[in-house]
């Protein structure tokens, strides 16, 4: 906790130091951003220069990086653009790169992208990634451990790649190809006994590569895929893993992604967003770090409150409503409340017999109005565990 508040701390006193070396701003204009503060303190008076809103806009941001108790650094770098100058018929596209380390070893350097053609007629969905990530882990089902079993160490490489072609309206059918490689394999046992991560890979520690197509089905009525303000999205991915297409051992998946959101006012930013996940593998029995895990879903955003990985069997059922709303009148401040219930399947039975809530509240502040990109300051709480997320996106 002492590590959140002196992070906390030194970010709202570099903030407010800002304002004595910045012209004057105007903190009641509804063009108010973070952007243009940071501008009117490092460019000066003659080459500042209203711009209209391009197809392309930017945002960086190096933050601490506390997912939980383990401390880090993230840098959040995203852009959105569009592929057409018709905003109307053609959808907000999103590149989001944030690599990240933490004091204990981790080094992820994820890249993913959501894609629109003109007139929506196709959608690219990306995922790659390089990792090394220890890890530590808890058990299998949904009676895990309190206390860490062992640390996992590999290095990992991820390649998702989806093509999905519009049908009518907002929905689309798509196929792609995803692959996960998992190398230099080693475990640190941290209890006496044999370790649930032991056991169910039966004592083999050997690389793993998870190969194979995915189908898809999308619906998607988002106009702004960083800030949702309404519409509904839902996502639908069957997985076949195949030797055929290079896989070590053949397995299957489901992963359904559905989420609503809802505005309760014209004028202000009131939204209510709701969001059930479930994912599932069977058929087949794939590596322990195939296996479902909260906050392992492809953004990584499952799972507030709950260290990532700390439940994880064969399938995982997810459900979180958050508010959304203004605390300024521009916008330029906003804050959130959240609840989410989370639970992993007895391993081999697909049964859902214990269930874990988390609750947690987070501050918004404007940080480009051009994309309504918002710094996302995120606090989370649930038994035994908590997490603190800094970002450029929302949750879902």
């Amino acid at each position: 906790m002492g590590f959140i508040k002196r992070s906390l701390l030194l970010f709202f006193v570099v903030t407010s130091s800002f304002s004595s070396f910045s012209q004057k701003i105007d903190f009641r204009s509804d063009s108010l951003d973070m952007k243009h503060i940071l501008k009117s303190i490092f460019v000066k008076n003659d080459t500042v220069k209203n711009k209209e809103p391009g197809k392309i806009a930017f945002s960086l941001m190096p933050a601490p990086d506390m997912k939980s108790a383990e401390g880090g650094l993230v840098v959040s770098f995203v852009t959105t653009f569009f592929l057409d100058e018709n905003h109307e018929t053609t959808k907000m596209s999103e590149v989001y790169f944030t690599p990240t380390t933490s004091f204990s070893g981790q080094y992820s350097f994820p890249i993913q992208s959501y894609i629109y053609t003109k007139d929506n007629k196709y959608n690219f969905i990306g995922d790659y990634r390089y990792m090394i990530y220890p890890q530590f882990t808890y058990g299998l089902g949904g009676n895990s451990s309190k206390n860490p079993q062992s640390e996992v160490h590999y290095q990992q490489i991820r390649f998702y790649q989806f093509a999905t072609r519009k049908i009518k309206g907002n929905f689309g059918l798509g196929l792609g190809f995803q692959l996960d490689n998992y190398q230099d394999i080693s475990e640190d046992v941290e209890i006496e006994g044999q370790t649930d991560f032991n056991k169910y890979q039966g004592g083999d520690y050997s690389n793993e590569l998870s190969s194979g197509i995915a189908f898809q089905a999308l619906y998607d009525s988002r106009k702004n895929i960083l800030n949702p303000k309404q519409g509904y999205y839902f996502e639908a991915d069957y997985r076949i893993n195949s030797k055929a297409f290079g896989s070590d051992t053949e397995w299957k998946s489901i992963y359904i992604d559905a989420r609503k959101y809802h505005s309760f006012s014209e004028t202000r930013h009131k939204i209510l967003a709701t969001r059930v996940f479930y994912w599932a593998v069977f058929d087949g029995k794939p590596h322990y770090l195939d296996l479902p895990s909260v906050g392992w879903d492809r953004y990584g955003k499952t799972g507030r409150g709950f260290t990532r990985n700390r439940y994880r069997s064969n399938s995982l059922l997810y459900t979180e409503a958050e508010y959304r709303t203004d605390i300024t009148k521009n916008g330029f401040l906003g804050a959130v409340f959240y609840g989410n219930l989370s639970s992993v399947s007895n391993l081999d039975s697909y049964r859902f017999d214990n269930w874990t809530p988390a609750v947690g509240t987070g501050l918004r502040i404007k940080w480009n109005k051009v994309n309504d990109c918002n710094l996302v300051l995120d606090y989370g709480v649930s038994k035994d565990d908590w997490t603190f997320r800094v970002a450029l996106s929302e949750n879902f």
